[in-house]
């Protein structure tokens, strides 16, 4: 059976031995740090190393086949220097989505303003509204129904930092999310949990009404 706390430990143990005083962070991410992971949950792990090369990554993936679980192995691994000059934009939800499990990943992670938050949910809420609008339209009925709910994932992430800038409030887990956002926000973060027989074109509707409504809440 899988121990989360003996797979972190082992990790961190053959990664200290493998790569010394290169190995800079590690943290942990994904829905095992929501609280919301089932069986067949990837392990979200985060890791920096120092002079990050190809080599380190083929050495890291026989070290996660060595300790087990390699087929639920997932996570971000970088170089320094590579964080150090990441995206702004994501800083924010690097910072807030991940545990520190080695080391502190505020040392690593470039300064990001407000602005920066505000322009990365602009892009998310950009890059969802555009999915359903194209699909809408290039794709036929069946593909859109099929794909609807899989692309309303993407908004628990999108509300998420719509809340934080709402609010000042990042809140971790899409369960609790659902208890603080209004009645609007929670109808949408239950839609990819709809049932096989929903209502698409009601549901399409409802979506693209918060989208719209959406972007007006972040005009500045």
């Amino acid at each position: 059976m899988f121990n989360l706390e003996t797979y972190i430990q082992n990790l961190i143990s053959e990664c200290k031995t493998t790569f010394n005083t290169r190995l800079l962070y590690m943290g942990l991410q994904g829905s095992y740090l929501r609280g919301e992971a089932h069986e067949n949950s990837d392990i979200d792990i985060m890791v920096i190393i120092d002079n990050f090369t190809v080599t380190d990554m083929q050495t890291y993936r026989e070290i996660l086949k060595k300790i087990g679980w390699y087929e639920k192995s997932c996570g971000f691994i970088c170089g320094k220097n590579e964080i150090q000059n990441w995206n702004p934009l994501e800083v924010c939800q690097l910072k807030f989505t991940t545990k520190d499990l080695l080391g502190a990943l505020t040392d690593y992670l470039p300064p990001a303003t407000r602005e920066d938050e505000t322009n990365y949910v602009k892009i998310s809420l950009g890059n969802l509204y555009h999915e359903l609008c194209h699909r809408f339209i290039h794709a036929d009925r069946e593909k859109n129904i099929a794909k609807f709910r899989g692309t309303c994932k993407g908004f628990f992430f999108l509300i998420q930092n719509l809340h934080y800038l709402e609010t000042g409030d990042f809140i971790l887990s899409k369960k609790e999310l659902k208890e603080k956002v209004s009645a609007t926000d929670r109808r949408i973060l239950e839609f990819s949990d709809l049932p096989d027989n929903y209502n698409f074109d009601e549901a399409f509707s409802e979506l693209f009404d918060w989208c719209q409504n959406a972007f007006s809440r972040l005009e500045v």
